[in-house]
């Protein structure tokens, strides 16, 4: 397998190799790419085994999931995605100096899931794909040969499947790492080790603050967490695991919500029925603080519930606790507003009230700081 030379400075390196830049210094420029080459390495990433890099990928594809967004957490654009339409591009308008480029970007696929062109893939010619070859298997029905084709014309296949326990995906498997890991294994292979070590020190601050203020354990409320999408008006509702290994739940997981549906959560979708039956605390929409908006949350989750006839009957409904987080696609950007919206929205005589949007949230009631995060993602820390 052909292995792509490239070679770009990381974290400070690559702030000094710009500054140097505007000198015009041949010398120093000179000096600058020495320093930034390396020997080669190697990485592995389960389930597709190791990788040897000869020099430091400098562009990668990913579907709009984990992996985007920790290729931004490095301050790193995609060179391809599937396609934005379930991309956290919300999150980085948020911060300054971080942007998203879409102009920039192949679309590799109709969709996230379903649609993807090989050409898409010879034409963006990235030197690592940060996608699970599994979901390319098993949404698009490729073959370990259409894999190894565009291994051979471009670069390796080192992304996983961490988002949510699949049969499909993982052979019914639990993930193979937690967000944390994934993130470790993608600063192994952008070779961003220090600046990984600042997010895992910025993140550990950020959860400990919120942790030390939560209520004792037996005290904490209890959540029914849907995933899929929430249509009250269907009467049926795909139910997460909350404990499980998988990062759709992570959210719940963190603030210690107690799961209702614990040790039975059901293969398919349940009813209200079921719902009722254990009348969780709080319902958590999975996903949906990145895929909607407050205004549309409310029109198409919450409303429905208070309108349907036995959406009323819920505890969680009749006390406006129907919540919502980030989901399966967060990465390490994402985590922190969906842990910062949900200790808003369960515990705001603890963190503040909840504004709605997390667009809305006043400076003086953040859980965690804009700017040193935008400048932890821009390299400077």
């Amino acid at each position: 397998m052909p292995q792509r030379r490239t070679v770009l400075a990381s974290g400070a390196s690559l702030v000094a190799a710009t500054v140097a830049g505007c000198t015009g210094d041949p010398t120093t420029d000179a000096d600058e790419s020495e320093n930034a080459a390396v020997d080669p390495y190697t990485v592995t990433v389960e389930p597709n085994g190791s990788y040897t890099f000869e020099s430091i990928p400098e562009t990668y594809a990913a579907i709009p999931s984990v992996w985007l967004d920790i290729g931004m957490a490095f301050g790193i654009e995609p060179d391809a995605v599937a396609s934005f339409d379930r991309a956290p591009l919300k999150y980085y308008d948020l911060l300054p100096d971080v942007s998203l480029d879409q102009d920039a970007v192949t679309l590799l696929a109709g969709d996230a899931e379903e649609g993807y062109d090989k050409e898409n893939f010879y034409t963006a010619d990235v030197d690592v794909h940060l996608i699970d070859p599994q979901a390319l298997k098993f949404y698009a029905n490729w073959s370990d040969d259409d894999i190894a084709e565009i291994e051979d014309a471009a670069g390796p296949f080192l992304g996983t499947t961490i988002r949510f326990q699949s049969d499909s995906l993982t052979g019914g498997e639990e993930p193979a790492y937690d967000l944390y890991g994934a993130f470790e294994k993608a600063a192994a292979i952008f070779q961003r080790q220090a600046q990984f070590e600042a997010w895992q020190s910025f993140y550990d601050d950020f959860i400990e603050g919120i942790q030390q203020n939560l209520p004792p354990e037996d005290e904490r409320p209890s959540v029914a967490a849907i995933w899929r999408g929430v249509n009250p008006d269907s009467g049926e509702f795909r139910i997460a695991e909350i404990n499980a290994a998988a990062n759709n739940t992570r959210t719940y997981r963190e603030l210690g919500l107690r799961d209702d549906f614990e040790g039975r959560v059901p293969d398919g979708p349940i009813g209200y029925e079921e719902l009722l039956d254990v009348d969780p605390d709080y319902i958590g929409a999975v996903g949906g603080l990145t895929s909607l908006t407050h205004e549309e949350f409310v029109s198409t989750v919450v409303e429905p519930f208070e309108n349907d006839t036995n959406g009323q009957k819920l505890s969680a409904v009749q006390n406006g606790n129907v919540v919502r987080t980030g989901g399966q696609y967060m990465g390490p950007i994402v985590d922190l507003y969906s842990t910062e919206a949900l200790a808003k929205q369960v515990f705001p005589d603890r963190f503040g009230e909840w504004p709605g949007a997390v667009s809305d949230v006043p400076e003086d009631e953040r859980l965690f700081d804009r700017e040193e995060l935008a400048d932890l993602i821009n390299g400077e820390f």
